[in-house]
C-alpha cells in the first residue's frame, strides 16, 4: 500500500513529534533525578555535619512545692542528655547513695526542638516545652554555678510520670 504525499507528511510529522515528546520526557526525567539526588545529598550533608550535644546534670524534686523542703518525698537523680539535629533522649538514673528513686515511673524522655545558646536551652521534653536559663551564679543552692536551670513553676512536675502536680522540680544541665 502506497501512501500519498499528504499521508507521508503526516506520518513523518507524527514521528518527529513522538521523538520530541520522548526527548522532552527524557530531559524532564533526568532533571527530576538530578534534583532529587542533590536534595538527598544536601540533607545528608547537613545531618552528618550537625553537632552532637552531650550534657549531664541532675533532676531534683521534693513534695514541699518550693526549692528547700520536702517532708515525705525528696530525691535527686543524675540526668544525661544526648541530642543531634534537634532530637535526642534525656535519661534519668538514681544516684547510688539515694535509692529513693522509686517515685518515677519513666526513666527516659524524648527530646525535640533542641536549641542551645549561651543564655538558654530551648527544647521539648516528651512534647512539653521547656526553657533552661543559664545561671552563672547559683544563689539558691550555691552549688550549681554555670548550669542551665529550669525549675517549678516553669518546669511542670507532671512531665515526669510519678511526680505529683504540687511537687517542686528542678532540672540542671551543664
Amino acid at each position: 500500500m502506497q501512501r500519498s504525499p499528504i499521508t507521508e507528511y503526516y506520518w513523518v510529522a507524527l514521528d518527529v513529534s513522538e521523538m520530541e515528546r520522548r526527548t522532552k520526557l527524557l530531559v524532564v526525567s533526568a532533571f527530576i533525578i538530578i534534583l532529587t539526588t542533590t536534595i538527598v545529598a544536601a540533607g545528608t550533608f547537613i545531618y552528618v555535619n550537625q553537632p552532637e550535644f552531650f550534657l549531664t546534670g541532675s533532676l531534683n524534686f521534693n513534695d514541699s512545692g518550693q526549692h528547700h523542703g520536702g517532708w515525705e518525698a525528696t530525691c535527686q537523680w543524675n540526668v544525661s542528655l544526648t541530642v543531634k539535629s534537634g532530637f535526642g533522649l534525656l535519661v534519668v538514673t538514681p544516684e547510688p547513695d539515694l535509692m529513693n528513686g522509686e517515685v518515677l515511673l519513666k526513666w527516659s524522655y524524648y527530646i525535640s526542638g533542641f536549641q542551645i545558646t549561651e543564655e538558654q536551652i530551648v527544647m521539648a521534653i516528651d512534647g512539653h516545652p521547656v526553657v533552661l536559663e543559664f545561671v552563672e551564679n547559683d544563689t539558691i543552692w550555691n552549688r550549681y554555678h554555670n548550669h542551665y536551670i529550669c525549675a517549678t513553676p516553669n518546669l511542670s512536675p507532671t512531665i515526669f510520670p510519678g511526680l505529683m502536680s504540687h511537687y517542686y522540680v528542678e532540672l540542671r544541665l551543664t
